[in-house]
């Protein structure tokens, strides 16, 4: 599933999302096809809590807690020693 087709399905809502595709150009995640996982309307807090339980049990999955409003999945990848963080570009 692509970023437009889950803002149509999913409009004005949290949804945490895993990324079945994606490769990394320079610092940008380029994130190609996305799954939903699970939507939480307007419970940021819900998909915050729900987003460290799956990480937890899932570690090797690339998940992101994004609300739908965003015009495009911008994430940014930092390589911090032996571990990669990835952090949603503010619009």
């Amino acid at each position: 599933m692509r970023w437009e087709d889950v803002k149509k399905t999913f409009t004005q809502q949290w949804v945490i999302v895993e990324a079945v595709e994606a490769h990394t150009e320079s610092d940008q995640r380029i994130i190609e096809n996305i799954q939903i996982v699970e939507f939480f309307g307007e419970d940021n807090n819900g998909a915050l809590r729900r987003y460290v339980q799956l990480h937890k049990i899932h570690p090797e999955k690339e998940y992101y807690v994004v609300h739908t409003s965003r015009p495009e999945l911008n994430v940014k990848e930092r390589n911090t020693h032996s571990f990669k963080l990835f952090s949603m570009k503010s619009l």
